[in-house]
């Protein structure tokens, strides 16, 4: 049977038509945006952590995120922190354990990682960190100021109204009772036990070891954390990167995924990054009359 030519001639601009059409869609995902899952080859996501922990939800989006991505076979965790605040942290302590449950982790301490930071690094499947690694600081406080001489200097009264006694605990318009200081050492107890356990268990420690040693707040370089079974193994982030590669059983060069980089503000390049983030520390501290009772780790 004869062909028609002019079907013939336009199935052929259909077919061209086609393949332009799927090649530019593809350049252009790879130009613009991200490419198709096709297309993307197996891959680490990185999360940083990175200063004073005080709000957890960009890092909890961005594993979620690296959960979703079928291409992220394992994600590394890079922590650059002293800590922060407990809840926050346990945020994404929790968040980390989840993901660990499909994705090989690995934390990569850099300069520190105490405290809180330390608390995150336990979810991961292994730590590694520089042998001069500030690591440890392993324990909660809060912190408290009594600036009732200053108002008394200052000549300046002030008129506390509350439902019960313990309402204005921590005020810094008067000392702290007896009772106070016994009801926030019970909860700092309380959240200090909670660390020493997450440290036990996820660490592996003996049930009989005394933990006391290690967790009393001290801080210890990466090389001490290593011969106490604080961390597993001492290296920089490539070296974090190789762990990573073996527990995931990538092969060759895999690709490194990081967060999408913060758009900034005029405001943020004249004056400065650093300078911005204290200030916010700042107006964070005095937006809010209950942060003076905030523990930390």
């Amino acid at each position: 049977m004869k062909r028609n030519p002019l079907v013939v001639f336009l199935s052929v601009i259909g077919l061209f038509f086609l393949i332009f059409l799927v090649v530019g869609v593809v350049l252009l995902f790879a130009l613009f945006g991200d490419k198709p899952s096709l297309l993307r080859a197996d891959a680490i996501g990185v999360v940083k952590i990175e200063g004073i922990i005080t709000n957890a939800e960009p890092t909890l989006k961005l594993i979620q995120n690296y959960k979703e991505e079928k291409h992220i076979k394992a994600v590394i965790v890079r922590i650059d922190s002293p800590g922060g605040v407990v809840g926050p942290s346990q945020e994404i302590y929790q968040a980390v354990k989840e993901l660990k449950a499909s994705k090989k982790v690995v934390a990569s301490m850099g300069a520190l990682g105490a405290s809180g930071a330390y608390y995150i690094a336990c979810a991961a499947d292994k730590i590694v960190a520089n042998p001069g690694t500030i690591t440890g600081s392993i324990g909660v406080m809060m912190e408290f100021a009594n600036l009732e001489k200053l108002y008394q200097w200052a000549k300046l009264d002030h008129v506390v109204l509350k439902s019960g006694r313990f309402k204005d605990m921590g005020s810094p318009l008067r000392p702290m009772n007896l009772d106070e200081k016994a009801l926030l050492e019970q909860l700092i107890q309380n959240i200090y036990t909670q660390f020493k356990d997450v440290v036990r268990v996820e660490r592996r420690l003996p049930p009989d070891k005394n933990l006391d040693e290690i967790t009393d707040g001290r801080v210890f370089s990466g090389e001490q954390a290593k011969s106490l079974g604080l961390i597993d193994q001492l290296g920089n982030f490539q070296t974090a990167v190789h762990v990573a590669k073996e527990l995931s059983g990538l092969k060759g060069e895999p690709e490194l995924v990081y967060p999408p980089a913060e758009k900034r503000s005029l405001l943020r390049f004249l004056v400065g990054e650093s300078v911005l983030k204290t200030l916010d520390t700042i107006a964070r501290h005095h937006a809010s009359p209950f942060l003076y009772l905030m523990p930390v780790y």
